[in-house]
């Protein structure tokens, strides 16, 4: 009985061990990766078309680092440039690392910003938020938007300009 009791007991310690070690939950692991995934795409998108609205308003933000600065640093040229031929590829290498800055404070909202151009100093964005939640009124989400960003600690200035 005793020999029967230490195979049992290596299963039970092995099975933990293997439950212990799964990856995160599909749900989670889904709603960033599509995150993620929107931000990216988004990025080398022409905007708005029928997916995608985006806010009359510019927000202008700057980030405490001159590194992720310069990283989104690109005029509405170039941007429009990049994003006509739909590609990754088109894009600098070094731009992710600013996506993927942006991407960390944006990380629970219901908008996601779509860059219109940027300097060594401030990127300018407009809001986006998809078609279907934002029922034509992209300006309602502009002020908790601006409020969320402000807050961050990454970033040192905020604005909006009104076109």
């Amino acid at each position: 009985m005793r020999l029967f009791r230490i195979p049992l007991l290596l299963l039970l310690v092995s099975l933990l061990t293997l439950t212990a070690c799964q990856p995160p939950s599909a749900p989670q692991q889904d709603s960033e990766q599509g995150l993620q995934t929107s931000m990216q795409t988004l990025d080398t998108q022409m905007l708005p078309n029928e997916q995608w609205q985006l806010s009359r308003a510019i927000i202008e933000l700057s980030f405490c680092r001159n590194r992720t600065n310069e990283a989104l640093l690109a005029s509405e040229m170039e941007l429009n440039g990049w994003r006509v031929t739909g590609q990754q590829t088109a894009f600098p290498p070094y731009r992710k690392e600013g996506l993927q800055a942006l991407q960390q404070i944006l990380a629970d909202q219901p908008f996601l910003l779509w860059q219109r151009d940027g300097n060594v100093s401030a990127q300018r964005y407009y809001l986006v938020m998809p078609a279907e939640q934002s029922r034509g009124d992209v300006a309602e989400q502009l002020f908790p938007a601006v409020a969320t960003l402000a807050a961050a600690k990454q970033i040192c200035h905020t604005a909006v300009i009104d076109e």
